[in-house]
């Protein structure tokens, strides 16, 4: 398969004069998903095709700065067959604090680590349950990166202090109450990665497992490198005196030229001590080379009240051009 990166590195329009350049970037992905709750089976296919825009530039003075966009289309459970074009965000540095505004995380989802080992598995749309232990937290809704539209209207700052980063931040498109501000800490321990962070939404839903509440709450991230494999923990307090916690243990490790993903996770729809539920999962990826990886997995989450217990197995690639 034939690599392609377009980058344009124009705009040198006098000598010694400040280089601005272009990237675009395309991904795509696509497979099937078989569903099973209740005792009923659902099997569909899916697509996404992503191309990312970003663009940096530096100052005579020394300045850098830049900004991302996406366009996203494709099938699927919660994707349209239109085209997208999502928010946008600007960043500007001096090296040691940067400043980024507009459709981009709040401090929690960029510098808590509550991705730490990364997923183990591959979402076939935007729906939770296609996600394979992604984030902790059915209940969280720390603003992020949207690439379904808008997304937030975030105001960040970073500071970086040699290996450690700290950020604060506004989402100033959220109703009061609904995890406007943040703050975050991550710092390297030995081995290890810590990440600390805390936002303060406080809008409780009781009882309802779709994840719409806005809890918020204290987060405790680690993950630890032991060479062959990586080990990551994830905990949160929700907010609130009815409020309860969540935790997530995941581990990633090389076998053969393959990688297997595993996940175990206690946590709650809704971020009530009474709601929590077990979920879990197990996947498998090889890469196929040309910037192609195949990818299997499986995924459980436990019944919840009247809820029943999902099992979704999905199988497919992921393409990078």
């Amino acid at each position: 398969m034939k690599k392609i990166l377009l980058t344009t590195s124009a705009l040198t329009l006098l000598a010694g004069a400040a280089v601005a350049e272009v990237n675009v970037g395309v991904t795509a992905r696509l497979g099937i998903s078989h569903v099973t709750s209740a005792g009923v089976t659902t099997t569909t296919t899916f697509n996404r095709m992503r191309i990312n825009v970003s663009a940096s530039g530096e100052t005579d003075g020394g300045l850098t700065f830049g900004a991302f966009t996406r366009f996203q289309s494709g099938q699927g459970a919660f994707l349209g067959a239109t085209g997208v074009m999502n928010g946008s965000n600007v960043w500007i540095s001096n090296g040691t604090m940067t400043l980024t505004v507009g459709n981009t995380s709040g401090a929690v989802g960029n510098t808590a680590g509550v991705y730490g080992v990364g997923g183990c598995g591959f979402s076939a749309d935007t729906s939770y349950l296609e996600y394979c232990a992604n984030v902790i937290g059915r209940a969280n809704t720390f603003p992020g990166y949207s690439s379904g539209g808008a997304g937030p209207n975030v105001v960040r700052l970073d500071f970086s202090l040699g290996s450690a980063t700290i950020s604060v931040s506004r989402n100033q498109s959220a109703a009061v109450g609904v995890a406007n501000n943040e703050v975050a800490v991550s710092f390297a321990l030995g081995s290890a990665t810590i990440g600390i962070g805390h936002d303060d939404g406080g809008v409780i839903v009781a009882a309802t497992p779709s994840g719409f509440s806005s809890i918020g709450g204290t987060y405790l991230n680690a993950t630890m490198d032991l060479g062959s494999a990586t080990v990551g923990l994830s905990y949160i307090q929700h907010n609130g005196a009815a409020a309860g916690n969540s935790w997530l243990v995941k581990a990633a490790m090389g076998v053969g030229s393959g990688r297997i993903g595993v996940f175990f996770a206690n946590d709650s729809d809704d971020g009530m001590a009474a709601d929590t539920r077990n979920r879990y999962g197990l996947n498998y990826s090889q890469s196929l080379g040309g910037g192609a990886t195949a990818i299997v997995a499986v995924t459980n989450v436990a019944a919840f009240g009247a809820v029943a217990a999902v099992t979704t197995i999905t199988a497919g690639m992921t393409l990078g051009f």
